[in-house]
C-alpha cells in the first residue's frame, strides 16, 4: 500500500525532510508496537531490556541507558512497580539509593518483548539489503550522538 503521506520533496529530487520523516516514523512505530503489546508502552518495554536479568541497576544509569529525566524515570518505575514487574532494592554499595531489579513476572515479561522486538526489528529490514540497514544504523547512532544531552 502507498504511503498515504508521501514526503513531496523527495519526488521533486530535493532531500527528504529527515526530521518530518524521523519523527512521523518514531510516532508510527510506537503505535504500532504499544497495539500489540499487551498494554506495554514503549517505555516499559526499553525499561525491561534496560534492567539485567539477575541483579540489579541505578536509578542514574537508567536514566542514561533511556536518555530519560530523573521525574520521568521515578514515575516510570514507580508504574512498573504497582504493575509487578520490577522492584527497588537497597545499593549494597550506596544505602541512600536503591537499585531497580526485574522481578519473576518481570523476567517472563521481559522475555516475551525480546521475542518480539526480534520479530518487529525482522519486520523493520524487510526489503532492505544488510547493506542499507547498516547505512541506516550508522545514521541513526550519528543522529543520537550528535544530539546527546
Amino acid at each position: 500500500m502507498p504511503d498515504p503521506d508521501p514526503d513531496p520533496e523527495t519526488e521533486t529530487g530535493r532531500p527528504p525532510r529527515l526530521i518530518y520523516l524521523l519523527t512521523t516514523a518514531q510516532r508510527r512505530l510506537e503505535a504500532w508496537i504499544e497495539r500489540d503489546a499487551k498494554g506495554m508502552t514503549a517505555a516499559r518495554i526499553g525499561l525491561l531490556l534496560a534492567v539485567p536479568t539477575e541483579g540489579g541497576v541505578a536509578m542514574s544509569a537508567l536514566a542514561r541507558l533511556l536518555d530519560l529525566g530523573a521525574p520521568s524515570l521515578t514515575g516510570l518505575v514507580d508504574r512498573m512497580t504497582k504493575s509487578g514487574l520490577v522492584r527497588r532494592v537497597p545499593d549494597p554499595e550506596d544505602g541512600r539509593s536503591a537499585l531497580v531489579e526485574l522481578t519473576d513476572e518481570g523476567r517472563a515479561t521481559r522475555h516475551e518483548v525480546i521475542l518480539r522486538a526480534k520479530d518487529v526489528n525482522r519486520q523493520l529490514c524487510e526489503g532492505f539489503t544488510e547493506e542499507e540497514i547498516a547505512v541506516v544504523g550508522r545514521w541513526l547512532q550519528a543522529v543520537r550522538n550528535r544530539y546527546a544531552p
